[in-house]
């Protein structure tokens, strides 16, 4: 069940007041911290967004680096009743009803202290580069017309601007090889996460992941968050769950050699860092 309208009401009326704390402490880091401080602008300076890609849970001792189309809605659905709170799909990457801190919300030192602390997990997870670009695709493109004030055409439409390629018609949409040769024209320039390399998300400076996880094992991996914070009771719940899960045929059905071929060139760290096979039969 959902929770009630004055539930949310008072969790998100709390987020407001800890993200207040939190940037007070953080105004006070900048003198007493240094340290924490540089820990972070680190993070900043290498072209990451610490707070758009890292939930902290500072209570359970976890930080999770987020992977885009990488079950990241379900583990943010997990993460989220270790908070106590059951949220809506849709408003799962939404933090003010999840509730989950990023490192800005809850303080400079804390996050320092927490990612550099041995007691910490921290995980990601990362999934098969081929089906991960069909699962973006499906979700951010498939039958949607190019039109204006959508942030997903918009960056695809910049880009064929940029490569003096026509202009499409509004009413047009974006195939899958199209977004093939977008996404590995760009996967490296970190323009957008969905399709960004993995391998490159996962090397934040400073942040010693425990764990990576690979979606196709899911109900095997993310035991060990659940046991990290002891609660084993809600393994099954969690392994069970599936959120955001975007309509498409099997991945394998949309590559042809020279397509899978354009992929791998692009995205050879991925296969070869997270042990995927080139091969796509």
């Amino acid at each position: 069940m959902f929770p009630s309208r004055n539930f949310a009401s008072v969790a998100r009326t709390a987020f407001a007041l800890n993200a207040t704390r939190a940037n007070l402490s953080n105004i006070g880091d900048r003198w007493r911290n240094p340290d924490a401080v540089r820990f972070f602008s680190n993070l900043r300076a290498g072209g990451y967004d610490p707070d758009a890609h890292i939930d902290v849970l500072p209570d359970h001792r976890v930080i999770y680096v987020c992977v885009p189309k990488a079950a990241s809605t379900t583990i943010k659905a997990a993460l989220a009743q270790l908070m106590g709170r059951t949220v809506p799909p849709l408003r799962l990457h939404a933090r003010r009803h999840s509730g989950l801190l990023s490192p800005r919300h809850v303080g400079m030192s804390t996050f320092h202290r927490l990612a550099t602390c041995p007691a910490t997990l921290r995980f990601s997870f990362v999934r098969n580069p081929y089906a991960r670009l069909v699962s973006a695709w499906a979700d951010k493109f498939q039958d949607k017309p190019l039109s204006a004030g959508d942030g997903f055409a918009e960056q695809y439409l910049t880009y064929r601007r940029q490569t003096g390629s026509a202009s499409p018609e509004p009413d047009d949409t974006v195939s899958f090889p199209e977004f093939v040769e977008f996404a590995c024209a760009t996967a490296e320039t970190r323009l957008n996460a969905h399709w960004a390399l993995q391998d490159d998300m996962l090397r934040m400076p400073g942040i010693a992941l425990d764990l990576i996880g690979r979606v196709e094992t899911f109900g095997r991996d993310f035991v060990r968050v659940l046991e990290h914070v002891g609660l084993r009771g809600m393994i099954t719940a969690a392994l069970t769950a599936h959120h955001n899960v975007s309509q498409h045929s099997a991945w394998q059905r949309y590559f042809d050699g020279p397509l899978a071929a354009q992929v791998y060139r692009a995205y050879e760290r991925d296969f070869d860092r997270f042990g995927y096979a080139r091969a796509t039969d």
